[in-house]
């Protein structure tokens, strides 16, 4: 059964004549010109910001572009993307009218992420160089402001970690969504070894341009992960929990995404020691209303309602502290001197200094001892007075919104 959550785009012209498109589902009502898997496939791999990667798992962005028909055995997967922080994307594109079953897809789709957990970084590397010309997956993926053997070796280290942990996030790229996509939690569960975030990612197409094609991405299901089990986060209804009940006695365990373990990764990759200490740093400032966000970075979000929210700084999957935003959201709450008190607190408690914007510096920075921005590593050392700090920021945002301590 195909979901009706569209409603049909209008297209008005120049003249103000009203075009109405109607939806094309490939290999049905668009007959046989060719548009089939094959096209998702091509379109996601030319233009893969076409996949709203940031509302999935922000995490996994920017996705880079590695491969079509990854050989994986006897058969290929659709599509392979890379971070250039070795996260690991894997797609799969059918036709909502395509006759497999959704058990069919998805296990398919996991299969292929099972089998590529087996493979070490040189067997990605062999694969992609079959569909690439023998190209090495560095060279694919850096930027071009990147080189050197040691960033290489990072990502090579990253992706291998990765590989091994069975860490991946997949996308069912369709054309259309049908009902029962509730049900995935159950094929998730049959391959509780590997870490995989699942998305449905619909690329509705709709004609009435001509030769043109309107394409709309949306992501009508998504999951993140539990430590045993499965966190469904779907469209319209909100976020549904699927996982064993735990022994008596036994701590529940917390859902996390896939853009919080790939930040965690990261950090531990590149500033080994500090992740369990800011994992207990930030139970301990969620007592002020401090909630983490995880996008590429950890922000230190505190969001009293829907439509009010600050912050406390962030810090950067190398371990850098920035606590500039903390300071302009005082500003925006009206308590500038609590946000100067809390930056110039922060900084005595590691011997450091403020970096006030001016002539030179264009943004507000916190040093430690050496001159360098501040580390997370000695922040966790003074973790009390850098508690403290946010404690009394917190309260001076409290106080100017009006609301209780």
């Amino acid at each position: 059964m195909v979901s009706s959550a569209h409603r049909a785009p209008l297209v008005v012209r120049p003249d103000n004549s009203v075009v109405r498109l109607s939806q094309g589902f490939l290999g049905s009502n668009w007959g046989n010109d060719g548009r089939r898997e094959q096209f998702l496939q091509d379109l996601v791999f030319r233009c893969p910001d076409a996949i709203p990667m940031g509302e999935i798992e922000p995490g996994f962005s920017p996705m880079v572009s590695v491969c079509t028909e990854l050989p994986v055995g006897s058969a290929s997967l659709d599509n392979l993307w890379l971070t250039e922080d070795g996260g690991i994307i894997l797609g799969e594109c059918k036709l909502v009218r395509n006759p497999q079953s959704r058990r069919e897809v998805v296990m398919q789709a996991l299969d292929y992420a099972a089998t590529i957990a087996g493979w070490s970084y040189e067997d990605l590397e062999q694969a992609v160089g079959k569909r690439r010309g023998g190209a090495k997956l560095w060279d694919l993926v850096r930027a071009p402001h990147q080189d050197g053997p040691d960033l290489e070796a990072e990502f090579a280290d990253a992706v291998q970690h990765r590989l091994r942990q069975g860490q991946f996030m997949v996308l069912l790229i369709l054309d259309g969504v049908t009902s029962g996509l509730e049900t995935l939690h159950a094929y998730l569960q049959s391959h509780a070894g590997l870490r995989v975030s699942l998305a449905i990612v619909e690329m509705s197409l709709w004609k009435g341009l001509g030769d043109d094609v309107l394409v709309v991405p949306r992501v009508p299901l998504k999951t993140v992960l539990v430590e045993r089990g499965i966190v469904l986060n779907k469209a319209g209804a909100g976020v549904q929990i699927v996982e064993p009940k735990p022994s008596a006695g036994a701590a529940i365990q917390k859902p996390f995404t896939a853009s919080e373990a790939e930040f965690f990764d990261r950090l531990g990759q590149r500033v080994p020691g500090v992740v369990d200490r800011l994992k207990t740093f930030l139970e301990e400032i969620s007592a002020y209303g401090i909630e983490p966000e995880f996008q590429r970075s950890l922000i230190l979000r505190w969001v009293p309602s829907a439509d009010l929210q600050g912050s406390v700084g962030y810090v950067d999957a190398y371990g850098s502290v920035w606590l500039g935003d903390a300071y302009y959201s005082a500003k925006k709450f009206g308590v500038e001197q609590a946000g100067r008190e809390f930056v110039e607190a922060v900084a005595r408690s590691i011997g450091g200094v403020v970096h006030w914007p001016d002539e030179k510096n264009s943004q507000l920075s916190v040093r430690g001892n050496t001159g360098k921005i501040a580390r997370i590593g000695e922040l966790l050392v003074q973790a009390e007075a850098w508690r403290d700090a946010i404690g009394k920021l917190v309260a001076a945002y409290r106080s100017t919104a009006g609301l209780r301590q």
